[in-house]
């Protein structure tokens, strides 16, 4: 049955469905009989899209909204979905990512050219870059932006000042127990990130 909301009519109308993304309209055949296939490699996958989608459940204010909206944005897509088209792969069934082939954050803004980690004592740790900055979009006013994982897959943002000019960051690893850390660069005027890197602390 079809409804109307703010004078958009959605639902199923007849043999057809009609949807509502962004402002457009959309209007779909209904399919005439939905497959359901049980076979082990289909099971894997839906096993794998399930902890995709709970991974973007735990970090949606955090993550999601701020740094996946705008770019899904551009594809008329949600944050949820495009974060789930390109990290499915990255998860297993039993729900556990490989953080290696998980991306935290997608775009085109230049990404942490030649990052650097040292230790600048028992638990401070330098990140050093090089300033790759060459156009309005990849500036050297980009912020820096820290990311802690828990095991638990929640991710926080580590309070962070560092510009793309600056070429370093200081953090005191003690004030924080996270088990791997992901870096990239923003742009707030154009709503735009780098695609992440990735450190394990463990």
């Amino acid at each position: 049955m079809a409804s109307i909301k703010d004078k958009l009519l959605s639902g199923l109308v007849g043999p057809v469905i009609i949807s509502n993304r962004y402002g457009k309209t959309y209007i779909r055949s209904k399919p005439s009989r939905v497959k359901n296939p049980r076979t082990p490699g289909q099971l894997n996958q839906r096993g794998k899209f399930k902890a995709a989608t709970q991974f973007v459940s735990r970090n949606l204010d955090e993550l999601i909204r701020p740094y996946w909206n705008p770019e899904a944005k551009r594809n008329s897509m949600s944050g949820q979905n495009l974060f789930c088209k390109l990290n499915t792969h990255a998860f297993d069934s039993d729900g556990f990512p490989d953080i290696t082939r998980l991306k935290l954050t997608t775009g085109n803004l230049g990404e942490v050219n030649n990052l650097r980690l040292e230790m600048a004592g028992d638990t401070i740790i330098r990140f050093a870059w090089d300033d790759n900055s060459r156009d309005k979009k990849t500036s050297e006013q980009n912020q820096f932006k820290l990311f802690g994982m828990s095991l638990d897959w929640v991710v926080k943002e580590i309070p962070c000042d560092a510009l793309r000019e600056n070429e370093s960051f200081i953090l005191d690893f003690k004030k924080f127990s996270y088990s791997y850390l992901f870096c990239f660069f923003w742009n707030p005027d154009l709503q735009l990130a780098s695609k992440s890197e990735w450190i394990d602390c463990r």
